[in-house]
């Protein structure tokens, strides 16, 4: 039986690479986003058929959420696996930070996850089982592990979702459901190239490896964390950073 998979931030960056690939090797696909222009063009694009299916859901709006699960359970009683991979960044220095900025970044990047798992639910725990659980994998950062000036809310939005993933890994695990966040270092992605172009910001580097992430070393670990061989691991938060943040590197 094809496994149904749930993707916010389905059109971009790292969740439209995941969407890709959990298509290519025979997953059924849910892809969310807020545009629904995008949402058709990657139907288009990948061809996919019964294979793939999208909903409009800014998931920084409950009601939106909870509108793209309502349409999800028209057509499904149950899911494998929900991947929380919206996000939102506004590079600024705290103090020129608007309150609007922060709310965005709070609201997406925080709650957002929060608010998916919670409409999520009801589909993720039918016929869920603890010796095989099903998944949640929520999108972190290096930057809620090693918080860098110039994006501070950000990171701060980042580390307490990997706090948010850790409650809820215990909170689910007795209804056969796993939590775990991969938290990419810098990564190839629109969102890292519109920040680019703010003044002051500035990207951390490459890692030791010599390189920034593309989207597919992120993807490797999602689809990790979706096998079998994690079926015991539980509340992880695992940095891919080619080792950006075990130590700094000597100017």
């Amino acid at each position: 039986m094809t496994k149904t998979v749930v993707v916010t931030g389905g059109t971009s960056g790292i969740g439209k690479r995941t969407v890709e690939r959990l298509i290519a090797d025979g997953w059924r696909v849910w892809s969310l986003g807020r545009s629904e222009k995008a949402l058709r063009e990657q139907k288009s694009e990948l061809k996919a058929g019964d294979c793939y299916e999208y909903a409009l859901c800014d998931v920084g709006d409950p009601a939106s959420v909870a509108r793209a699960f309502d349409e999800i359970k028209k057509k499904t009683d149950s899911i494998y696996a929900l991947i929380c991979s919206a996000g939102a960044n506004q590079p600024a220095a705290l103090m020129d930070m608007t309150t609007e900025q922060a709310d965005t970044l709070i609201n997406v990047n925080f709650k957002g996850p929060w608010f998916c798992v919670k409409e999520a639910l009801p589909l993720l725990s039918k016929d869920a089982k603890q010796a095989n659980p099903n998944r949640v994998i929520v999108l972190g950062s290096i930057g809620g592990m090693r918080p860098k000036a110039g994006a501070g809310m950000y990171s701060a939005t980042k580390a307490a979702v990997h706090v948010l993933v850790g409650i809820l890994a215990v909170e689910l695990a007795p209804l056969g459901i796993t939590v775990n966040s991969v938290a990419p270092g810098t990564t190839r992605t629109p969102m890292i190239e519109a920040a680019q172009k703010v003044k002051g910001f500035g990207l951390s580097g490459a890692s030791p490896l010599g390189r920034i992430a593309e989207p597919d070393d992120i993807v490797d670990v999602i689809e990790y964390f979706l096998s079998d061989a994690a079926r015991y691991v539980n509340g992880a938060l695992l940095p891919v950073d080619g080792g950006t943040r075990a130590a700094f590197v000597k100017s």
